[in-house]
């Protein structure tokens, strides 16, 4: 693997924007950075002029079901690939494969095609690193199911999670879950016990129960203020439960329409840039120039960011990770390098992956992303390679 050093770049660090600084890539880490340029090199090394752009690490998303057309539930390898190239091109290095509520048989089939994509001999070229696989399916409230289909919900299951499970061949790390429901109580620390993260999600619950299952380990919540519970003066809910509780940290969708701009503004003032993971929900559009899918029999209509079903219920994002930092970072008084954390370090943490991933630091992976003042992406690099 190539070893380069990338000079004339603004670094971004979990902490400060260094503007004017160097990195030296060696073997697929991060062998160091600098501010300003490096007193000695080795000669021939190759060097990267980065222009005066941002040098981001690379983007973590933990809540991806599709993109280039193609969603996970389409269950094949084929599609895992679409998916996994369209968003490396905008700056995505790592992401959790998200499956949605559908038949038993569907979700299994998607599993299998994606382990079968990850154990093909080959890598796939400019494509980003699959992380594992995050399961927002069938263990959801009825009446915050959103687009999830009432007749495919079931009831949470040790056995059914298990099936999962070996079908993804011990993949996954996220599992979305309304705490509330039947035998939640026996499933989540099942999975917490394998190193599963339980997420809370399309729940429910109101302040007092979301709270005492933070008090149990759930400290993190899928897409905050949709599919739960809202804040009102007398009724905090379970937004009120996530937004005021320093354990927690909160997925958000940064499209500006899941979640109005103030919303994006008060996750941010009541959680701080470590509290809070972007995520973008993006379906097969994201990427694409789509204007509507079908999703599975429903026709699913497409705006500029986000995506609708027939009677206006929000059906997931087009998202890519750079146009969610930049809608993020335009419409909240958070400082750049903060919103780049929440893409990035935040994730990884989450994945418990931070000491690998997450952050421009000797030794870990050289996962990163070259940003122009728009957002847009110069180029991406996944473990040391341009791809």
């Amino acid at each position: 693997m190539p070893s380069c050093v990338i000079i004339n770049a603004q670094l971004a660090l979990p902490n400060q924007i260094i503007p004017n600084g160097s990195v030296w890539v060696e073997a697929g880490k991060i062998k160091a950075w600098t501010p300003g340029a490096f007193e000695t090199l080795p000669a021939g090394i190759a060097i990267l002029d980065a222009g005066g752009k941002l040098l981001s690490p690379g983007f973590i998303d933990l809540h991806l079901y599709g993109g280039g057309g193609s969603t996970v539930i389409d269950g094949t390898e084929e599609a895992i690939a679409t998916i996994l190239r369209t968003h490396a091109k905008h700056g995505t290095t790592g992401v959790l494969l998200t499956t949605v509520t559908a038949e038993l048989p569907v979700i299994d089939r998607a599993l299998r095609a994606i382990v079968g994509y990850l154990e093909k001999t080959e890598t796939e070229p400019g494509a980003a690193n699959v992380l594992g696989i995050h399961i927002e399916s069938c263990f959801l409230s009825v009446g915050k199911r959103g687009a999830h289909l009432q007749e495919w919900l079931q009831t949470p299951s040790i056995e059914l999670f298990q099936n999962w499970q070996d079908a993804s061949g011990g993949r996954i790390k996220l599992l979305s879950i309304a705490p509330e429901l039947n035998q939640a109580d026996e499933v989540i620390p099942y999975v917490q016990a394998q190193g599963v993260v339980p997420s809370f999600a399309h729940s429910e619950a109101d302040f007092d129960t979301t709270k005492s299952w933070i008090d149990r380990g759930v400290r993190i919540c899928t897409h905050l203020f949709n599919a739960m519970t809202g804040f009102s003066h007398r009724a905090p809910g379970a937004a009120g439960a996530f937004l005021s509780d320093d354990r927690a940290m909160v997925q958000i969708i940064a499209d500006g329409v899941h979640v109005h701009p103030v919303g994006l503004e008060l996750a941010y003032r009541c959680k701080g840039a470590p509290g809070i993971c972007i995520v973008t929900d993006a379906l097969g559009p994201a990427g694409t120039d789509l204007s509507s899918f079908h999703f599975f029999d429903r026709l699913v209509e497409v705006t500029d960011r986000a995506c609708f079903l027939p009677d206006g219920t929000l059906a997931g994002s087009r998202l890519t990770m750079n146009r969610a930092v930049q809608i993020f970072a335009e419409n909240t008084s958070a400082q750049l390098h903060e919103v780049i954390r929440m893409a990035t370090l935040n994730p990884a943490t989450v994945l418990d992956i931070g000491h690998m991933k997450g952050s421009i630091s000797a030794g870990k992976d050289a996962d990163l992303v070259l940003l122009d003042d728009q957002f847009q992406v110069a180029w991406t690099m996944i473990e040391g390679r341009i791809i």
